[in-house]
């Protein structure tokens, strides 16, 4: 008997370290705590019999297959590797891309939904080596990145400048505090979703929501040629 006891002990143990994490998200990737109201859903599995340690295999919420993206963990740190696929919502392969130790390293190809190739890169240690790109009918058209990020209006500098006029530092400040504000950036340029993820007393927090509400529209992001939405972390120190 005691030897069957530590037998389903180890089993139990062995459930436990291999069970599957399954995760809401909504429009923006942002974790929900429900089914209810999600756009997608993840599912993280560990792969010891891989080069990788997980795989994080997303899902639209009607269970078609999303993206497949493998991964190492360093630090709680996310180390992309291998090659991640990712799929249009009708189910056809959208583009694949691979990695080596967390940067871009090999092809990235993408396609049309009608199966025609629309964009190949090739990259070294995240560096852009060479590049095509296809309009749907299949011709060759003018290069330009997959992904650009948002930009405000003038740039990093004009952010800089932004913030060190708006920010009020509280009465009766009298030691730095920081905190980390993240927001998405819309297709239409707006600061949307903002949450805070590092705190700080309060009056802190409300003066970062504030500055970052009340921000100009920015340039939107765009992805394979399209505007698509993004999110943004930004860290703010109070000092004097």
């Amino acid at each position: 008997m005691k030897i069957l006891f530590l037998s389903l002990i180890l089993t139990v143990i062995s459930f436990s370290i291999f069970a599957q994490d399954t995760i809401y998200m909504d429009n923006n990737y942002q974790k929900l705590d429900k089914k209810e109201n999600a756009k997608y859903f993840k599912i993280v599995t560990p792969t010891p019999d891989k080069d990788y340690e997980f795989l994080r295999t997303t899902y639209f919420v009607d269970g078609t297959k999303k993206a497949e993206q493998s991964y190492d963990l360093k630090d709680e740190k996310k180390i992309y590797e291998g090659l991640h696929k990712h799929y249009y919502e009708s189910g056809e392969l959208f583009h694949s891309i691979e990695f080596k130790k967390g940067k871009m390293h090999g092809e990235l190809v993408a396609y049309w939904k009608n199966g025609i190739k629309r964009r190949h890169d090739y990259f070294k240690r995240n560096k852009l080596k060479k590049g095509t790109v296809w309009n749907k009918a299949g011709e060759e058209i003018e290069y330009f990145p997959f992904e650009i990020p948002p930009e405000f209006p003038g740039g990093q500098k004009a952010l800089q400048k932004y913030l060190i006029e708006n920010i009020k530092i509280p009465t009766y400040h009298n030691s730095m505090q920081r905190v980390v504000i993240r927001f998405t950036i819309n297709c239409e340029g707006n600061t949307t979703d903002i949450k805070i993820v590092e705190e700080a007393p309060a009056k802190y927090m409300v003066e970062a929501y504030r500055v970052v509400k009340e921000m100009p529209k920015w340039k939107p992001g765009k992805q394979f040629g399209e505007v698509v939405n993004v999110s943004y972390s930004l860290p703010l120190v109070f000092q004097k």
